[in-house]
């Protein structure tokens, strides 16, 4: 008699949307410096086994409670020493397929919704040397299918499984579990159009003839997420604050059209500002606000990651979303720059450029809930340096994007930030952990 068999089958199918560009990147280099991930007949896709490793990691970053869990859904790795808990071997009951897109417009090629970003490192707003690269990702607005499947046993429990499964999923729809690369500046969001389910117990002799028969063509019509819990409490920590244009914006895209030298950034029709744009922004103004403070400037690596090629990388514990501008105008003009001591104009200095005008975005933020680490910021902390930044971009002092010096990139407070961060204990926190307890 077989053992540990199989008492139930579960099929998932989540079609959605991009909610900001997904880069997931090959390894090659072809058309740009990171070339999206293609199969045979050039269309993008992510692989499975990169799905499941995302989903795995996520859950046993953010529910370290529940490893047993985790290990008996995904798998879990022969134990080495007598130091671990795990002792046995199992496989994995949880199998994803790849993930495939395809634009709104079902008759469309791949080279509708793969498009180029352009990036530049900076320091104190001057590139870096061969800080710049360009990257393929997949646009926003692009659709996609994900398919899970996964079998419960005789030994496993159903209600661990759904649980785990539950989070993942509420996890995507919050924008808290992103895809591909760079998702801590804001690439990388789903957003869920619709979910189908379908289960087969194995007891009956019904569901199993019509599984025998069954494919994923037959799934089940939408219903409502079968794995909602409202009563969960998230892993992270959100601020949300609304914001307006003052006057104008520049985030430069290099794509010429018609005279134009460069245009504004957008996706999927409408503009941005993307994540990076906002993190560069606020990292530097944090490294005035320390050196003001006689801090170390270790204080801004634990918050903002530190670049690649230094000696201790770590990434960044802030995650910014790429803010879309609505209820802008574009705004075109030809300038030349001038000789400071003749007055004159410079030759070959006229240019044209594009950027928009006034607008509503808004600004999120959030961060995984610090608890048990090193570094010893706390959430209050975290609240309280957000504060600074936060009122230094809304009193227009500081300013996002380029030509800042001709009076771009200014914004005003156009609601309530949420949560409240303006709070003296937020703000005590963060200047005692900047001038005592920071790094020496």
């Amino acid at each position: 008699m077989l053992k540990n068999k199989i008492i139930e089958r579960t099929y998932i199918q989540i079609e959605g949307i991009l909610a900001s560009p997904l880069l997931a990147g090959s390894g090659e280099s072809n058309n740009t410096d990171i070339d999206v991930l293609r199969d045979y007949y050039g269309t993008p896709f992510v692989a499975g086994t990169a799905i499941a490793g995302v989903f795995r990691h996520w859950l046993e970053t953010n529910l370290p409670n529940s490893k047993i869990a985790v290990h008996s859904l995904f798998g879990a790795k022969k134990a080495t020493n007598e130091n671990m808990d795990l002792t046995d071997f199992r496989q994995s009951r949880i199998f994803i397929s790849d993930t495939q897109f395809k634009n709104k417009d079902d008759n469309s090629t791949e080279k509708n919704f793969v498009m180029t970003r352009d990036h530049v490192k900076l320091t104190d707003k001057v590139a870096d040397g061969t800080g710049k690269f360009d990257v393929e990702v997949i646009e926003t607005g692009t659709l996609f299918t994900m398919q899970l499947e996964y079998i419960v046993r005789e030994s496993s429990d159903a209600s661990q499984d759904c649980s785990l499964i539950q989070t993942l999923v509420r996890a995507m729809d919050n924008g808290e579990l992103t895809l591909g690369g760079k998702t801590n500046r804001g690439y990388g969001k789903l957003a869920k159009i619709k979910m189908r389910q379908i289960s087969f117990d194995y007891s009956k002799q019904d569901d199993i003839q019509t599984w025998l028969d069954w494919s994923w063509d037959k799934i089940a019509e939408p219903t409502d997420n079968p794995f909602e819990d409202s009563t969960a409490v998230s892993a992270f920590v959100k601020v949300e604050v609304p914001l307006t244009i003052k006057q104008t914006l520049l985030i430069r895209d290099y794509k010429t059209i018609d005279e134009l030298d460069y245009t504004y950034l957008r996706a999927n029709g409408l503009p941005v500002i993307p994540g990076s744009t906002w993190a560069g922004a606020f990292r530097q103004r944090l490294q005035q606000i320390v050196t003001e403070l006689e801090g170390s400037q270790q204080i801004v690596n634990t918050l903002f990651g530190s670049k690649h090629g230094e000696q201790y990388a770590t990434p960044s514990i802030l995650q910014f979303e790429e803010s879309v501008v609505n209820g802008s105008s574009e705004l075109v003009r030809t300038r030349n720059a001038i000789d400071r001591f003749s007055g004159a104009t410079i030759d070959g200095a006229l240019f044209t450029s594009e950027s928009v005008c006034q607008g509503t975005t808004q600004l999120v933020i959030r961060w995984r809930k610090q608890g048990n680490d090193n570094s010893n910021i706390t959430d209050d902390v975290i609240r309280g340096i957000l504060h600074w930044l936060i009122y230094d971009l809304t009193e227009g002092l500081l300013a996002v994007g380029g030509e800042t010096s001709v009076g771009r990139g200014v914004f005003e407070l156009a609601g309530k930030v949420e949560p409240e961060i303006d709070n003296a204990q937020y703000r005590l926190a963060a200047i005692k952990w900047v001038k005592d307890e920071g790094f020496e």
